[in-house]
């Protein structure tokens, strides 16, 4: 699972990117309506038609005001045809499930409209055929922590700047859309840069990130993205570019999500706080505490498979050191980590740890001592929860600055794709930046009452990268304790509850 290319963001990227939009002729050419011809499918092995999905055409990019201008319904087979008004304008494909199963569509498999491609409706040209590839929601299945991408391993060496690093994920099982990574970044060189998702090896300069790296420091950041086998491998690929300097990479996988029925669905809950052990101990130097999270007297439910929690290392003694965080029964636990510590540093990472047998975790620290606290944010259970959607990540409209005590809002119309009303949960990238003193954030459900917790934490100097898995009523806040910052969120996807 280690072989890697690479490619540099020069030419190619610009080249696609202008062969994906759509520019307006110098004058409106005469037309008449044309039929709109394609097929709409199941994503997973099966390629199946499906039938009974809305397709419509609306108005793409700077024409989205245009609205809908044609729609239809997939028959028996899949296939569609829809007749196209002439109009200057532009327009795309937008494909949606009535029982809203599938996620909404644009183009012939984008989340996003502004992705998709689409044709010049005053053109006296055939519109083309679509074919529109529709994904299944995901189950969640915990592995044990295991190291599958290292950089320092590889011949190529660090990634560079402006690089696209591809890296080969060849065991992960058919139908998978989603992989979870503890991503470190370590031996950066330059000051500060920051590493992003991408869809593919050309794709442009990105416009989110997942982490972000510091010269000396190594970073960690829980990492929730979309993977794609339709790659010139044909085998599923992870794509990560790094903006600035050098850096190697270092992912252990936590988790996957598949269409497979068997896996987990996710349940959200308020964020309790289950372990802080500056009321008993710190954990010494190669110290492990065992953390008991199922079974008599916890608050998980009783087929719980998985607990997705913060883990937040503060007055840490050593320079630095890592912790880890796996299954009390597993087999080399340490040999992966969930986060770094440093000291003078609180420093927070979220973390998906699958349960040993006897229901309970253990963590771990490398060197010094120092004391963690973990906050349960959910669960992941065997029958039930929801499914998760990924997106093609997205800053959400709304991030910016934020006031010391000060909370803001975002809700499903944050971000630019279609997210269901009854959406549980939400998978974010929350980034700090500019904050002058110290201070911590706490993400949660909007309306309730804000929990005692942290879900990330600024540092002057800094930018500084935290995955969230939050609840959602209907949508989620962001409190900052202190210091004016920036809180950039990215969302990666949300859950859902399918019977």
């Amino acid at each position: 699972m280690r072989r890697r290319t690479v490619s540099m963001l020069v030419v190619p990227a610009l080249a696609l990117a202008t062969a994906v939009a759509v520019a307006a002729p110098a004058s409106a050419v005469e037309c008449t309506t044309r039929e709109v011809h394609g097929w709409v499918y199941d994503g997973d092995t099966t390629g199946g038609g499906l039938a009974g999905m809305t397709v419509e055409l609306v108005g793409g990019w700077e024409w989205a005001g245009l609205g809908v201008v044609a729609t239809g319904v997939s028959g028996p087979d899949g296939h569609f045809s829809l007749v196209a008004p002439c109009s200057d304008a532009s327009a795309t494909v937008r494909v949606s499930d009535p029982s809203g199963f599938y996620g909404t569509r644009y183009g012939y498999a984008d989340t996003d409209p502004d992705d998709a491609p689409g044709v010049w409706l005053g053109n006296a040209v055939d519109l083309g055929v679509w074919s529109v590839r529709m994904t299944k929601p995901g189950r969640f299945v915990p592995v044990e922590p295991t190291r599958v991408i290292d950089t320092r391993e590889d011949a190529e060496g660090p990634v560079g700047p402006g690089e696209n690093a591809v890296f080969l994920l060849d065991e992960l099982p058919d139908n998978t859309s989603a992989v979870v990574l503890n991503l470190t970044t370590t031996q950066g060189s330059a000051p500060t840069s920051f590493v992003s998702w991408q869809p593919y090896r050309f794709a442009g300069e990105p416009s989110t990130s997942v982490i972000n790296s510091t010269a000396g420091r190594d970073v960690a950041n829980l990492v929730t993205v979309p993977v794609s086998r339709f790659t010139e491998s044909g085998k599923y690929e992870l794509v990560l570019y790094n903006d600035a300097g050098w850096t190697h990479l270092v992912a252990d996988i936590q988790g996957y999500y598949t269409s497979d029925p068997a896996g987990a669905g996710f349940e959200p809950v308020t964020p309790t706080r289950v372990l802080d052990t500056r009321a008993s101990a710190p954990v010494g130097a190669h110290g492990t505490r065992r953390l008991d999270l199922a079974g008599p007297g916890t608050q998980a439910p009783v087929d719980a498979v998985a607990a997705a929690v913060t883990v937040t290392s503060t007055e840490a003694t050593a320079a630095t050191s890592y912790v880890s965080a796996y299954p009390s029964d597993a087999v080399d636990g340490p040999s992966t980590s969930v986060l770094n510590a440093y000291r003078g540093d609180d420093v927070p990472n979220l973390a998906v740890v699958p349960l040993g047998a006897d229901g309970s975790i253990t963590l771990y620290n490398d060197q010094g001592s120092t004391h963690l606290v973990v906050d349960v944010v959910g669960w992941y259970v065997a029958s039930g929860g929801a499914d998760f959607y990924p997106v093609v990540p997205r800053r959400a409209d709304g991030s910016g600055l934020l006031g010391a005590g000060a909370t803001t809002g975002f809700d499903g119309d944050a971000i630019p794709a279609v997210v269901r009303a009854d959406a549980t949960a939400m998978a974010v990238n929350l980034t700090t930046a500019g904050t002058a003193v110290p201070s911590y954030l706490t993400v949660h459900p909007t309306g309730g009452v804000r929990p005692f917790t942290s879900s990330a934490n600024a540092r002057p100097g800094a930018d500084v990268a935290t995955g969230v898995l939050t609840g959602l009523g209907p949508g989620f806040s962001v409190y900052n304790d202190r210091g004016d910052l920036q809180a950039l969120v990215d969302v990666y996807g949300w859950f859902a509850v399918n019977d």
